[in-house]
C-alpha cells in the first residue's frame, strides 16, 4: 500500500471506540474519530471499523456510486437508493439538527461494494491510503478558480535558473496533529502558536549561481577557479517562486503581487543562508483606492486598516553551502523576531506537553487528554487580533527537535466557516 499523496485528504481506517447519543436523534449518534465528533448510522457499535475521511476530501465517482451515496439517485449504483453526497464527491462539516459532524465514517466492508477483488480485512486500523490498488478513493477538493490577470498576458521565456539544488527549500504542508498527537511525549518541549488565515510567503538569502561575463565564462571553461555563486533573494508563494527574473510568467491570483511587497519587508534581516517562513495577512493594497482593497483572506483583517497588510514569520532555516539545514528553535524563532523589531506569530504556551494542564500528569490516556486540552484551549473562540467577529482558525503544536516538526489543530468552527464559503465557490488565495 502505497503512501497516500496527501496524508490531510486521505482514508484512514479506524476502529470505533464510542457510541454517543445525539438529542432529538433516532436514527444517527455520535461518535469521536481522532477527537472529531462524527455523525454515524445508530446500527454502528463500538469496535466496528470503517474509514475516516476527513472534510474538504473529494471522494470518487466509483465508490460513492458503488455504494448509493449520491444524492441525485440516477448517479447511484442503485437508481432506488438516494444518499447525501452532491455531485462534487466533498466531505463537508455539516450540522444536523444542530449537532456537528467533522468528516465521513463507513464501514470497512464499502471497499469492496466498490472495487473489485478486495479483501477488506488487508487495510488494517491506522494505516492511510488514497488508492485502492490503481484505482483512486479520494483526494483533496479543489474549487475550480478563475485563471490569473497574468497569464492572459504574452507569455514570456525565464532566464536561466539561478538556483542551486537544496538551497532554496519550500515549506511542507503541515499535518494534522489529531493524526499525530500520539508522536508527543508528555516530557516533549512543546510550543503552541497562533494560526493565522492568509496567504504562506518564503522569503529568503540563499546561495544562487552567479551571473558570468563572457570573458569569466571562458575563463572558467579552461579550468581557471572563478566565484561563479553568490547569496541572492529569493522569494516565493507556498508553492510558487514569485521572482520575475526567475519565473516571469509567475500567476499572482491579484494584480499585486502580494508577495513582492511582504518580500521588501523582510529581506534586509536575511542573513546569508537565512530563509524566513511567514504568514501575509490583512488586506492586499490598492493604491488607486485603499477603501476598496480586498482581504487577502475573506473578512480577516488581522487588526489591519484598508489597503495594509502585516507579515508574521514562524519558521526560520540557515542553509550552509553544502545544502544543509539547521532550524531555529520556536523560541529561537520568537526571540530573533523580537530582537530585530519583526511580527512572529503569536506564541500561546511553551513548555513540557504534560504541564500545558494539571489533568495530564497523572498520566492517564495522555495523548487523548492532550489533544481534548489543546482544542478547550485553544479552538472555538473568536480571532483575538481581527476587528471583524470571526472564529479562529486554530492553532499549531511545534514539538522542539533537531527537525522541524508541527502540526495543526484547526477549529471546528473555522471548518463550518470554511464549508459555507466552498459551498458559494468561494475559495481562499491558498488553495488557489
Amino acid at each position: 500500500m502505497k503512501n497516500p499523496v496527501n496524508s490531510n485528504y486521505c482514508a484512514s481506517v479506524v476502529e470505533v471506540k464510542n457510541t454517543i447519543p445525539i438529542d432529538n436523534c433516532d436514527n444517527v449518534v455520535h461518535t469521536n474519530i481522532f477527537g472529531n465528533l462524527v455523525i454515524v448510522s445508530k446500527d454502528t457499535n463500538v469496535g466496528d471499523v470503517g474509514l475516516y475521511f476527513p472534510p474538504e476530501t473529494q471522494i470518487s465517482n466509483t465508490f460513492l456510486s458503488k455504494n448509493n451515496l449520491f444524492r441525485h439517485s440516477e448517479n447511484n449504483d442503485n437508481k432506488e437508493k438516494k444518499g447525501f453526497f452532491e455531485d462534487s464527491g466533498r466531505v463537508r462539516t455539516v450540522k444536523f439538527r444542530g449537532n456537528s459532524s467533522v468528516g465521513f465514517f463507513i464501514p470497512i466492508n464499502s471497499l469492496e461494494n466498490a472495487f473489485d477483488n478486495v479483501n477488506s480485512e488487508y487495510f488494517k486500523v491506522g494505516s492511510e491510503f488514497d488508492f485502492v490498488g490503481k484505482d483512486i478513493l479520494c483526494k483533496k477538493y479543489i474549487v475550480k478558480v478563475r485563471e490569473a490577470r497574468q497569464q492572459q498576458k504574452k507569455s514570456r521565456k525565464p532566464k536561466e535558473s539561478k538556483i542551486i539544488e537544496n538551497q532554496f527549500r519550500f515549506h511542507e504542508d503541515t499535518k494534522q496533529l489529531y493524526k499525530n498527537i500520539q508522536k508527543i511525549k508528555p516530557n516533549d518541549i512543546i510550543s503552541v502558536t497562533y494560526k493565522q488565515h492568509g496567504t504562506s510567503l518564503i522569503s529568503s538569502r540563499v546561495l544562487c549561481k552567479k551571473k558570468l561575463n563572457p570573458f569569466l565564462k571562458l575563463m572558467k571553461f579552461v579550468g581557471v577557479p572563478v566565484v561563479d555563486k553568490q547569496y541572492d533573494n529569493i522569494y516565493s508563494s507556498r508553492r510558487v517562486v514569485k521572482n520575475s527574473d526567475l519565473n516571469p510568467n509567475a500567476a499572482h491570483y491579484y494584480e499585486t503581487d502580494i508577495w513582492g511587497l511582504a518580500n521588501e519587508k523582510l529581506k534586509d534581516y536575511l542573513l546569508d543562508g537565512m530563509t524566513f517562513y511567514a504568514e501575509i495577512v490583512g488586506y492586499v493594497p490598492n493604491k488607486e483606492n485603499p477603501l476598496h482593497s480586498t482581504h487577502i483572506q475573506k473578512d480577516y483583517d488581522y487588526g489591519c486598516e484598508a489597503g495594509q497588510f502585516e507579515v508574521y514569520i514562524y519558521r526560520i532555516t540557515y542553509t550552509n553551502p553544502n545544502g544543509n539545514v539547521f532550524e531555529f528553535s520556536a523560541k529561537q524563532v520568537q526571540e530573533f523576531c523580537i530582537m530585530n523589531g519583526l511580527n512572529v506569530v503569536p506564541e500561546l504556551y511553551y513548555g513540557r506537553a504534560i504541564d500545558l494542564d494539571e489533568s495530564l500528569k497523572s498520566g492517564e490516556h495522555f495523548h487523548e487528554n492532550l489533544l481534548a486540552k489543546l482544542k478547550e484551549k485553544y479552538n472555538e473562540k473568536d480571532c483575538f487580533m481581527c476587528k471583524n467577529t470571526l472564529p479562529e482558525e486554530g492553532a499549531v503544536v511545534r514539538i522542539e527537535r533537531v527537525e522541524f516538526e508541527a502540526y495543526k489543530l484547526k477549529s471546528e468552527r473555522f471548518y463550518e466557516r470554511e464549508t459555507k464559503l466552498l459551498d458559494k465557490c468561494e475559495v481562499d488565495i491558498e488553495e488557489s
